[in-house]
């Protein structure tokens, strides 16, 4: 009998240890169509010379009745960098391309179509569409030059043997069921001694996970049930203990976290694939009783002690200042020392890649606090120092600091650095001494100082901020500058937020209906603003002290109460401070004065920042008139009367307004009289309103040539001067004095043209050269004019400025990107009755301008111009056509102009 009972107990265990291994093993994968993963993938070489990073899609567009997978793969991300032969590093990164102005559409993508079995293995793979060429920058801080290094296509990145191997290997091991390998030696390949590394992403379906955190936490407080690690939630055991898999990138960064807010337990640390930490602490002490076990002990152990170092150095460390220069100096020499001193005690536990991340870190530390102790310094102690007066030395580590392709991407340290950075250099540039502020001066400062990652954050922030104004003026000045970061940018966070703010803004254009309905306040109760129907309104909230709304009263005293009425929202402030408000706002009887949720995320179309106020006017039926954001509380309340005067105004039928309705009126009692004097009269009048529109067209088409002959494109205005004050800035002063000398007679050659009907070909030749010239400076191409010798170009007159025009489209539409490989041709021609002048260009063809330059409002005029220009059966005529010769690119404009 006890044997029996031993037996049993036996097959228990033995079941119970095959329902475990059974749950260890991965299970297999039936890919079903439009399943999809993203992976990440890394390429790098035995020397250390290139690192390629990827990020690639698979989805599965369709399944064959033979079980074979049709996969549709797509790089959505190319990072890439690489050492040439002098150990310069160049750098690439796909969703942070050279931004290119006027691009009217998005960036092309990578993409393949592969075709696998159902174990993995790829019998087909073709390229469906290719990126454009890959332009490397330099990323070495010591390099002066940020002119592209070298130019590559696409495919020679990624090598199509690379892509099978990779892709077999990462297709099986999930339809197998298999973990992926840590490393895939490709030196089978085409380029050899090169090695991979693949872990997944995200996708449609579950994913194994790959990285383990575990351990127990005691004396939990009993509200501490569950913790987090990065964006999962997971909860504790009664015992404290607790268990998270995780899905680790390549030493991708996950932060442990429990606790309160503002006493929150954390830490953070660099997970990879196979790691393991186990963790265990007393929660009334967890800072100093933590301690860490498994392969991931050394990094997570790096990164607590590394907390007091940056802590010490950063700029929420108040004590630095009051400090001298000389003593900051000496400040950071010292942070330095101690973070040398963590670094080295790890030396020989954690990777050179680990303890280079964390460098990089920390230089961006110091850099970010060298930046506010500038600030701070030159504002409060001495505002009118110079740079020059700081000791010798002092702006190196920021002037020498290389921000391109750093790795830290939206890091706390990097993201505030750049920050900091871009006020750093609008001052060297003299914009703040100029008194320019706003978008406009950030656009420029972004332009002439960065690229990469650090331009693209600049221009976001900058966009976000002026449109976060919400005011008229702010999107219809920004709507190109909205569409050029949108169609460069390739990184979704970023596009997806400014097209929400895009959105959001346009909904306050005069006119709307007001956005916001519904106000949400503290008791948990709504405030209907349409129920304020019937007058018009003025609501203004504020997130400022509550006491600088008494600087109102004695405004809205001023008003009229049967004219309009005010909301007064308070935003979370007063939850925060003993300040209240003034009875005698709330008594006032044209005044509704409530306090608001302090939910913030659900108060929609306006979250207001800490210290901001910001007034709306509405007409009597609830519409939008216009809106003003304060950053701070206004000294004098002149915008605020201007917002009430207009929704006064709005609820005050005008002159106009009570013409046009005793017009309706007088329309509508006579109709049946009008209507037979109507159709009597309608052949006459509808010949005279066809004269009438003859004329008009003629005046419009008149005023249509003079505004193209008196305009320079505004954008070729302000990246010619960008391009000046970048060489200035670069010292080239020399080179920067020819191209303003250039610019300056370009602008008076098209100022005292303007007036003229018809200029020498000379004076338009010599306008074109300025032009070309200036452009080059943009895009490195090369021009020349040709002139036939029967061409008199001191004599002939032809309309000004329609040949710029075509000059224009082939170099931003054909040459952008081609750099000093461009050419530009132009050969001037002519007989008895007509001149003829045909631009060539050897740029990207007419297959992809074509329907751009249908809708180029420019070549539209000058087809437009050269009909006017026909008589006596000489008509003009504007040609484009594909350049056919062999292996010849680009476009041939032929422009036939009749003459006399």
């Amino acid at each position: 009998m006890k044997q029996k009972k031993l037996l049993s107990l036996g097959i228990i265990l033995l079941l119970a240890l095959s329902q475990l291994f059974a749950q260890k093993k991965s299970a297999a994968l039936t890919f079903k169509s439009g399943d999809w993963f993203e992976a990440d993938i890394r390429i790098s070489n035995t020397a250390h010379t290139f690192d390629y990073n990827f990020d690639v899609r698979y989805e599965v567009s369709s399944k064959m009745p033979n079980g074979d997978l049709v996969f549709k793969v797509s790089f959505e991300r190319m990072k890439l960098k690489y050492s040439d032969a002098k150990n310069i590093w160049l750098g690439y990164d796909s969703y942070y391309p050279p931004y290119l102005e006027n691009r009217k559409k998005d960036l092309t993508k990578q993409i393949y179509e592969i075709t696998a079995d159902s174990h993995g293995k790829i019998s087909k793979l073709k390229l469906l569409s290719t990126a454009q060429k890959i332009h490397f920058s330099s990323i070495s801080a010591k390099t002066k030059s940020t002119a592209p290094k070298t130019e590559l296509p696409a495919v020679r990145i990624f090598p199509i043997a690379h892509l099978k191997q990779i892709s077999e290997t990462i297709i099986s091991s999930l339809i197998e069921g298999k973990s992926l390998a840590k490393t895939l030696d490709l030196s089978n390949s085409t380029e050899g001694n090169n090695i991979a590394n693949a872990v997944f992403k995200s996708a449609s379906f579950k994913l194994q996970k790959n990285a383990l955190i575990k351990g127990r936490i005691n004396n939990l407080a009993k509200t501490d049930s569950i913790y987090g690690v990065n964006d999962e939630i997971f909860r504790f055991n009664k015992d404290g203990s607790f268990r998270a898999e995780v899905l680790a990138g390549l030493n991708s960064r996950r932060r442990f976290i429990f606790g309160e807010f503002d006493q929150y337990k954390t830490f953070s640390v660099l997970l990879g694939p196979l790691d393991t930490l186990i963790i265990k602490a007393d929660a009334r002490d967890f800072d100093n009783t933590v301690s860490f076990a498994g392969n991931a002990a050394a990094k997570a152990s790096l990164s607590k002690d590394l907390v007091s170092v940056f802590n010490n150095q950063w700029i929420n460390e108040r004590s630095y200042r009051s400090k001298s220069p000389a003593a900051f100096l000496a400040f950071q020499k010292q942070g330095q020392k101690d973070f040398e001193v963590t670094i080295n005690k790890y030396a020989n536990h954690v990777s050179p890649e680990i303890l280079n991340h964390c460098r990089a870190d920390f230089k961006y530390v110091q850099a970010g606090t060298k930046l506010m102790y500038l600030s701070e310094y030159r504002k409060q102690q001495k505002p009118n120092v110079s740079f020059e007066d700081f000791p010798k030395g002092f702006f190196l580590s920021i002037d020498t600091t290389s921000v391109l392709m750093s790795g830290l991407e939206r890091s706390l340290y990097y993201d505030y650095y750049l920050m900091a950075l871009s006020s750093y250099q609008k001052t060297k540039l003299g914009m703040v001494n100029a008194d320019q502020y706003g978008f406009f001066a950030d656009y420029a400062t972004s332009m002439a100082s960065f690229e990469g990652y650090p331009l693209y954050s600049a221009i976001y922030e900058s966009l976000k901020k002026e449109l976060y104004k919400s005011e008229v003026e702010s999107t219809e000045r920004l709507k190109n500058y909205y569409e050029d970061f949108i169609h460069n940018c390739g990184d979704s966070i970023f596009t997806n937020r400014i097209k929400e703010v895009w959105t959001q803004a346009r909904q306050w254009l005069p006119g709307n209906p007001s956005p916001v309905r519904k106000l949400l306040l503290r008791d948990g109760s709504a405030l209907d603003l349409t129920g304020f129907k019937g007058k018009p309104l003025v609501l203004i909230v504020n997130n400022h002290n509550p006491d600088v709304l008494e600087g109102y009263i004695d405004l809205i005293k001023k008003q009229n109460g049967s004219q309009v009425h005010f909301v007064i929202a308070q935003g979370t402030f007063s939850t925060m401070n003993k300040n209240t408000i003034d009875q005698k706002l709330k008594d006032l009887p044209n005044v509704t004065y409530v306090e608001l949720s302090d939910e913030g995320n659900k108060q929609m179309n306006f979250d207001l920042y800490h210290l901001q106020i910001k007034a709306f006017a509405f007409t009597s039926d609830f519409r939008v008139i216009s809106s003003y954001l304060f950053d701070a509380a206004p000294d004098e309340h002149q915008v605020v009367e201007e917002l009430i005067k207009k929704a006064i105004d709005s609820g005050v039928m005008t002159k106009e307004q009570k013409a046009s309705l005793i017009t309706t009126i007088g329309w509508s009692v006579c109709s049946a009289l009008l209507t037979s004097i109507v159709v009597f009269s309608v052949y006459r009048v509808r010949i005279n309103s066809l004269k009438k529109k003859t004329l008009l067209k003629n005046k419009i088409k008149d005023l249509e040539i003079k505004a193209i002959r008196s305009q320079m494109n505004p954008h070729f205005m302000f990246n010619a001067l960008n391009s000046i004050q970048s060489l200035i800035n670069h010292y080239q002063y020399k080179e920067a004095n020819v191209y303003l000398e250039k610019f300056s007679l370009l602008m008076r050659r098209v100022l005292n043209n303007s007036e003229k009907s018809f200029v020498t070909l000379s004076d338009e030749l010599d306008a074109i050269t300025l032009y070309c010239e200036l452009e080059q400076l943009r895009f490195n191409f090369k021009f020349e004019i040709e002139v036939s010798p029967e061409v008199n170009t001191q004599l002939m007159e032809i309309p000004g400025m329609i040949i710029q025009p075509l000059v224009e489209n082939s170099i931003l539409h054909g040459l952008a990107q081609k750099g000093d490989a461009g050419r530009l041709v132009m050969h001037i021609t002519c007989d008895q009755k007509y001149l003829k002048i045909v631009i060539k260009d050897n740029g990207t063809g007419l297959k992809e301008n074509i329907t751009e330059g249908n809708k180029s409002f420019g070549l539209k005029l000058v087809k437009e111009r050269l009909i006017l220009l026909s008589a006596d059966g000489n008509v003009g005529n504007l040609h484009l056509s594909s350049n056919l010769g062999e292996n010849e690119n680009g476009v041939t404009a032929v422009l036939t102009i009749p003459i006399d």
